[in-house]
């Protein structure tokens, strides 16, 4: 019995050591990429504390060439890298280190986009910053890019498309140099930035949108009005019949409907042209369906939007055409708000596609 219960243990033994060593082969080597990804972050590190130092800037350059996506923590070493290659006279080599760890980070961990971001947070909150070194950072966010510029058009690309001038000359400046930057890559809503350049407050947008393309359009009938009772005369492209509009805030909607608004359910896809016949002066406001929460709030709907002037009329009693630089794009609705007393809205002729 003995002997039966040694062999037995022997046996199991040798069986189940041959299966171990089958189920745990020897772990594969680190690939040369993986290896350098590891020891990136000490490698920058280094040639952050000796900026002038050439052999810590080669080891550094060498890891990073080798580390097609740094981690995070290496990442985090771009405002160290950016701070000392500021402050240290002849110390290029650790802006050509950031360039390449901006154009590697991924989107969360990227420092150009999070340098733009916390630079234009800044600017809203008043503080200056250099637009033009700016647009440095922007423009080798790699990854990143998408990020820095949804908070571009948070911050001052839908302000910019409001009615109301609410950027500083400033802001308007550094709207100018980041803009370009944006649109090249994609990351600017084509209806915010058609809205900011009808608005007009900041030129230099007008040249990142192509010309008004040459299409058919037709006039656009509203799908209903509010404010104002009997509002849908002055959209029944009969001239002799209209409504009387007063200048006074009537209800809490004013801001977005003014005295009367002609809502387009869905939003007009382009509008194209606008002329009036009103006797009296007033603007014309189009309401542009946006999403991202950028520009106002509508609790009713619950949608965001985008409200630039886009008619500003004498109301001398004959038809006055409003030339539009660019299309409107996704236009839920045209508000008519009265700029004196009252006025008397003949008709609103708008052409476009639906």
């Amino acid at each position: 019995m003995t002997l039966a219960l040694v062999a037995f243990v022997r046996l199991y033994f040798i069986t189940h050591r041959g299966e171990r060593r089958v189920e745990s082969p020897p772990p594969a080597p680190a690939s040369a990429s993986d290896q350098a990804c590891r020891t990136l972050e000490r490698a920058l590190e280094g040639a952050v504390r000796a900026p002038g130092n050439p052999a810590a800037f080669t080891r550094a350059r060498q890891q990073l060439d080798a580390c097609p996506k740094p981690p995070v923590r290496a990442c985090e070493l771009g405002p160290a890298l950016d701070a000392r290659s500021q402050l240290e006279a002849g110390a290029p080599p650790l802006r050509e280190l950031l360039e390449t760890l901006c154009q590697r980070c991924q989107a969360g961990a990227n420092p150009c986009a999070s340098h733009v971001t916390r630079a234009v947070l800044g600017l809203m909150a008043g503080r200056p910053t250099d637009s033009s070194n700016l647009r440095w950072y922007l423009e080798h966010a790699g990854p990143g890019t998408p990020e820095a510029c949804a908070e571009v058009s948070r911050a001052l690309l839908a302000p910019a498309a409001l009615p109301q001038d609410s950027l500083t000359d400033a802001q308007k400046e550094t709207l100018g140099q980041l803009a370009p930057v944006c649109a090249k890559a994609g990351q600017f809503p084509a209806n915010v930035l058609h809205a900011a350049v009808v608005r007009g407050g900041v030129p230099a947008l007008t040249q990142l949108v192509q010309e008004k393309p040459a299409g058919e359009s037709a006039v656009l009938k509203p799908d209903r009005t509010v404010g104002t009772p009997g509002g849908e005369k002055s959209f029944d492209e009969q001239e002799a019949t209209g409504v009387a509009l007063a200048a006074k805030p009537q209800g809490e909607r004013w801001e977005k409907d003014g005295a009367l608004s002609a809502v387009f359910e869905p939003p007009v896809r382009q509008l194209s042209a606008l002329r009036v016949r009103a006797s009296g002066p007033g603007t014309l406001r189009a309401a542009v369906r946006t999403t991202n929460g950028l520009g106002k709030h509508d609790p009713d709907s619950r949608t965001s939007f985008v409200d630039p002037v886009a008619c500003r009329f004498k109301g001398t009693g004959q038809w006055e055409s409003c030339e539009l630089p660019v299309p409107l794009l996704d236009v839920e609705a045209l508000s008519v708000f009265p700029e004196k007393d009252t006025l008397t809205l003949n008709e609103v002729e708008a052409r476009g596609t639906r």
